[in-house]
């Protein structure tokens, strides 16, 4: 079947488009690293020589994984669940986490579990539920 996009559609698409290059580009931009927004692929530039995903650093696949996942949703509402996302992030990356995720789909419920405080210190500390608030002790 033939689809046609409206113009109003690939503007909102391009838009989600350039805030997630801008997003990636303002994380990696302490190693010089910046995504190509060109490419029809998912390449990074620095020094003018290509990095591939598979070269990326473990933290650095794993940021890319979360925002392409919040991305690829097109700003619907969902639930988005995370265990642990802040293993191998950069905890610069841990602060501003919920802020990216939110400012790529504004309408995404985000639910995580998480050891690190810095994931809620950028003013979500209100909004977490500490686990020994919601488990009961069955041993007498």
């Amino acid at each position: 079947t033939n689809s046609i996009i409206s113009k109003s559609e690939l503007d909102k698409i391009n838009e989600r488009k350039i805030l997630f290059i801008r997003l990636v580009n303002e994380c990696f931009d302490e190693t010089g690293k910046q995504l190509d927004n060109d490419s029809t692929k998912l390449v990074f530039y620095k020094d003018n020589l290509a990095i591939f995903p598979k070269d990326l650093s473990s933290g650095e696949k794993q940021l890319l994984i979360i925002l392409l996942t919040v991305l690829l949703e097109r700003g619907q509402e969902y639930v988005l669940m995370l265990d642990e996302p802040e293993i191998s992030l950069h905890i610069s990356w841990q602060y501003k986490l919920i802020d990216m995720i939110l400012k790529l789909n504004p309408n995404v419920q985000i639910i995580l579990t998480t050891h690190s405080p810095m994931i809620f210190s950028d003013g979500w500390g209100d909004k977490a539920i500490h686990m020994e608030d919601i488990t009961t002790n069955t041993r007498k």
